[in-house]
């Protein structure tokens, strides 16, 4: 079936709140949108005690926001069958008042769980892996991915995705071309 809404995972939000939203004329499609709601819609939304609103609160604040940057080293050297690297920068926003960054909050786990993100690298059209690693992104990372130019000359359209393990909402995608040249 399709996948749940990701404000179904933060505390306390079911499907009657969302229709509550949404009889108010609020949507409710990202984690994000629950903590932009003002303050009286929200509180009429939610209809929750003041511990629960709290909850909801603070799974909101730690929510993770990160921001990816990527380039292709040597992009005008990429040779057909050759390796290539992309540099991947990672920057997660984080506040003062966020406990234990990286510890996931997932009140229906039945344990504690650290959050896992993944960096791939993909040809959707040949449906292929090139690349793909694990990294952790407490505050920010820089990584490299390294994987072997397609075989065949020309532009590649290549897809990078940014995944996470434990979170709906969060994964980001972008599309690149490589042009590669043939191996001499």
């Amino acid at each position: 079936g399709p996948a749940a809404p990701p404000p179904l995972q933060v505390p306390h939000v079911d499907a009657a709140t969302l229709a509550r939203a949404a009889a108010r004329g609020a949507r409710l499609d990202q984690v994000f949108d629950v903590a932009a709601l003002d303050d009286d819609v929200r509180d009429a939304v939610l209809a929750l005690d003041p511990a629960r609103t709290a909850d909801v609160a603070n799974f909101c604040n730690d929510y993770p926001n990160v921001e990816l940057r990527y380039s292709v080293l040597d992009a005008d050297a990429v040779v057909a069958g050759e390796p290539v690297a992309l540099s991947v920068t990672l920057e997660r926003e984080v506040d003062d008042d966020m406990q234990d960054v990286g510890l996931v909050r997932a009140p229906r786990f039945p344990a504690r769980k650290r959050e896992g993100w993944w960096l791939v690298v993909a040809d959707v059209a040949k449906n292929a892996l090139l690349a793909v690693k694990r990294v952790s992104v407490a505050r920010a990372a820089d990584v490299r991915l390294d994987f072997v130019a397609p075989r065949a000359p020309g532009a590649a359209s290549l897809t990078l995705y940014f995944m996470s393990d434990c979170y709906l909402g969060v994964d980001l995608q972008y599309e690149f071309t490589l042009e590669v040249r043939p191996s001499e």
